[in-house]
């Protein structure tokens, strides 16, 4: 592990020589379950291969600060402002069943808006925008309460 920062440059990364096997059989994996997941899914509709169930989208707006210190104001952090943002809250499972049976696996993307620069996305340079794919959590961020609800009274 580095005693210092690194300031990210191209030649900080490894190059895999396995990479376009890698990625070509992520590929063919994650086409194989959405097609096969028309009928999996119970749905009959094809779902996505992870976080299949949207709970919730927020509209945010994301501050970057002035005075962040050079060696991390880089990228989207380079320069001071405030983005527009939206927040997905999802089931972490790759299907869309009744929540019993998805377990809890949560997930949080955030997509910030009016980013100056291109994207490393090669087949969308342009777009403005940046990314966060949050991992998987074994709780939500807001947890049910532990009353007991029926449809109209909590107690």
């Amino acid at each position: 592990m580095a005693t210092q920062f690194i300031p990210y440059t191209r030649d900080v990364e490894a190059d895999d020589p396995h990479f376009d096997h890698n990625l070509q059989t992520v590929i063919d994996k994650t086409k194989n379950f959405i097609a096969e997941s028309v009928t999996a899914s119970g749905t009959g509709q094809a779902v996505r291969d992870a976080h299949a169930k949207g709970y919730g989208l927020v509209r945010g707006q994301v501050e970057i600060l002035d005075g962040i210190p050079p060696e991390y104001a880089q990228g989207i952090y380079a320069t001071a402002g405030a983005h527009d943002a939206l927040i997905r809250f999802s089931n972490g499972s790759p299907y869309a069943g009744a929540d019993a049976r998805l377990g809890s696996g949560m997930g949080l993307a955030l997509k910030i808006f009016g980013v100056n620069g291109p994207t490393l996305l090669e087949d969308e340079p342009d777009t403005g925008t940046f990314d966060y794919a949050n991992i998987n959590a074994p709780i939500f961020s807001a947890t049910r309460s532990s009353t007991t609800c029926s449809s109209r009274n909590c107690s």
